[in-house]
């Protein structure tokens, strides 16, 4: 009997533990593509278009490992994030600087709501 205690609450644990470096994992990819999405913004209201991308794109990547790992409600808002920064780069691309800088902008409004 003991032993099947033990057994119970070592599963446990690692369950509770598997869910919070889950939750984490999801936390530091949404901050991170908010870090690189507001820097995009910086640079794209300066006319730095090149420097829009960098950004945007390391946005995306974060953005996309967060929609990885994220549950509930918040996945929605995050997915219309990746999309407005995919819309960004490819304004950016074309030289639309203000226009990628409005799909950032969109996006971040999207990551901070999928943290509520």
């Amino acid at each position: 009997m003991k032993t099947l205690i033990k057994i119970i609450a070592a599963l446990t644990t690692a369950l509770l533990l598997s869910t919070q470096v889950y939750a984490d994992s999801h936390t530091v990819h949404v901050d991170e593509a908010l870090k690189h999405a507001d820097e995009a913004v910086v640079h794209g209201k300066e006319g730095h278009v090149k420097e829009l991308l960098e950004h945007a794109r390391e946005s995306l990547e974060h953005a996309k490992e967060a929609a990885n790992n994220a549950k509930g409600a918040g996945t929605e808002h995050i997915v219309h994030g990746i999309k407005h920064l995919e819309d960004a780069i490819k304004h950016g691309e074309e030289g639309h600087v203000g226009v990628a800088t409005k799909h950032v902008e969109e996006a971040i409004e999207h990551l901070r709501a999928s943290e509520r």
